[in-house]
């Protein structure tokens, strides 16, 4: 029976291919929206923190972001990670944050060194007095506000907490700590003995550098020096702690790579959904601040990530020798973690 109007039968090859573009376009519209879903339900959860009016003595809070490239792949795979995952619930929530890149293994952990050794000055060194005139001389002015602009000056050095996004990044984050009740407040650094003026070829490495180290985005994103030596007392009575540990969270990085593993990432790409909320109820504790002392159980995190270490001799070579993560039995009692439990 001819069509109406003079329309033709399409042919099988025309059904075919609007067939499976119908159906891709159908997959690719589900997965948005429930990705778009997910990141509203998650996105309530602390809006309301965003909503809430500051108060006059209070401080923004702001934590501390620490990636490096999961084995076998670039950066830019945790750099998408954290941009698709863990910022938009952090500035949901009206939380400051910092980005800290590792370009190779051992860079984290001495940044976390150097951190707490600075805090370890900032405690034992006497505080100068504000140079602000608006405040000293205003009559008004109270000691919250003195301390508001002591941390100011002081760059605001202290953390309300710190993520690290992947075993590797937690691993390094937990020795850091370790080993920084170890070390001496002083810190190597190599400096030039002479004054001489700089040549121009090191006026091009300096501009080089610092353009390395441009911030990636917004200001929050630099990228770590490489690992500082720092004076490790062998005296057992030389151990002390600092007045406070940042509190921990382990944010899970599950870099699906491999020939084989093109279905499952085909099937996760469509239900990005379940990344979202998975690593979402991550964030949404920090972003909250729901905080319980830190267990042993809590160390070794990540052992899933490990099926996906996927590449040359070197990364299986990092993959055969990963050791469990242990915590260092001195600083256990005064480390703290963000707990997904009783979350709304």
């Amino acid at each position: 029976m001819p069509l109406p109007f003079g329309l033709k039968m399409p042919s099988k090859g025309t059904l075919i291919f609007s067939g499976i573009a119908g159906a891709i376009s159908g997959i690719v519209y589900v997965s948005n929206k429930n990705a778009d879903e997910a990141r509203k339900r998650i996105a309530q959860k602390v809006s309301f923190l965003a909503d809430r009016p500051c108060g006059v003595h209070e401080m923004p809070r702001k934590v501390l972001v620490y990636i490096s490239a999961p084995p076998g792949d670039s950066i830019e795979k945790s750099r998408n990670w954290f941009r698709e995952y863990v910022k938009p619930i952090l500035v949901a929530g009206a939380v400051d944050y910092e980005v800290k890149e590792a370009k190779s293994a051992g860079q984290i952990e001495s940044s976390v060194i150097e951190e707490i050794v600075k805090l370890h000055r900032e405690t034992t060194e006497e505080k100068e007095p504000i140079k602000n005139d608006s405040v000293s001389n205003n009559p008004f002015a109270t000691s919250a506000m003195e301390e508001i602009m002591h941390k100011k000056q002081e760059g605001n050095t202290k953390f309300d907490g710190i993520l690290a996004i992947g075993r590797n990044a937690y691993r390094e984050v937990l020795n850091g700590y370790s080993k920084s009740c170890d070390t001496s407040l002083k810190v190597i650094k190599e400096e030039k003995e002479s004054n001489t003026d700089v040549k121009e070829t090191e006026l091009d490495e300096l501009k080089n550098d610092l353009d390395e180290r441009q911030t990636i985005e917004n200001n929050n994103e630099v990228m770590l020096d490489q690992p500082q030596q720092f004076i490790v007392e062998e005296k057992e009575n030389h151990f002390s702690l600092p007045p406070s540990f940042s509190p921990v969270m382990y944010i899970p990085h599950v870099n699906i790579i491999g020939w084989n593993n093109i279905p499952y990432r085909l099937y996760m790409w469509y239900a990005d959904y379940k990344r979202i909320e998975e690593v979402g109820k991550h964030v949404v504790a920090v972003v909250l601040n729901n905080t319980r002392p830190i267990e042993k159980s809590d160390a070794d995190l990540g052992q899933n990530e490990k099926k996906y270490w996927i590449g040359d001799e070197s990364v299986k070579e990092l993959k055969d020798n990963d050791k469990p993560i242990v915590i260092d039995e001195r600083i256990i009692d005064k480390l703290k973690t963000y707990t997904t439990e009783d979350l709304p």
